[in-house]
């Protein structure tokens, strides 16, 4: 049988949608409670870490799995995160009734927290479905990585907040935007930002690596 390139490249492109629409399904389903939001981000991300690498596996079997796992500490970090974001829009609410000088200076630096924030729960999920580790490691090292990685968490920020603002400029986009997120929207950000994570995870890889090798010796 002869080899067709194109067909081959159709296909894996194909399979790559459809495994992006059930995980994206898979996400809403299983974040319907609130609470299990957290769970739910991290199974994502499980399953689309490795389909970055192309460790192709069972969408569905690995997802629940990983939702199972991750369950405890992903909605402990997602309670945490969840509760800071809201006294964070509270001040933000409060800021805007200050007087002009005073609401400039309080802004600047709850949106600087606000980014703070925002980052470490990008970081979050994904270290918590890569690494075991505790809440507070989890949360220390998104912390730690929202610095020391700053031009990858600047794009990760840029296309996950860009994405929602682009959605609701007007009713067109709106209108536009709601089948595509309940279709492949939060599959498709945790796609990008999966492969920018490559990277940045590379130095808790190498270590281990390193740290495998000296046990070996």
């Amino acid at each position: 049988m002869r080899f067709n390139l194109v067909d081959n490249v159709v296909t894996r492109t194909l399979s790559k949608i459809c495994d992006m629409v059930c995980l994206n399904i898979l996400w809403l389903i299983c974040s319907i409670p609130i609470v299990t939001i957290g769970a739910s981000t991290a199974a994502l991300y499980t399953v689309m870490l490795k389909l970055v690498r192309n460790e192709e596996g069972y969408i569905f079997k690995g997802f629940f799995r990983a939702f199972k796992d991750n369950f405890r500490q992903a909605t402990v970090i997602w309670l945490i995160l969840a509760a800071l974001g809201t006294v964070w829009y509270i001040d933000m609410r409060v800021v805007s009734v200050m007087p002009e000088t005073a609401a400039l200076l309080f802004r600047t630096v709850f949106l600087l927290l606000g980014f703070l924030l925002l980052s470490v729960a990008i970081y979050a999920f994904p270290l918590t479905a890569r690494y075991e580790n505790t809440v507070g490691t989890t949360l220390k090292n998104a912390l730690i990585l929202t610095v020391a990685k700053l031009p990858y968490t600047l794009l990760m920020v840029i296309v996950t907040v860009g994405a929602a603002l682009l959605s609701v400029w007007n009713l067109q986009f709106l209108l536009i935007a709601i089948p595509v997120w309940l279709l492949f929207g939060v599959s498709l950000i945790a796609w990008i930002n999966s492969y920018l994570l490559r990277r940045v995870f590379a130095v808790f890889d190498d270590k281990e690596e390193k740290d495998t090798k000296e046990e070996v010796k």
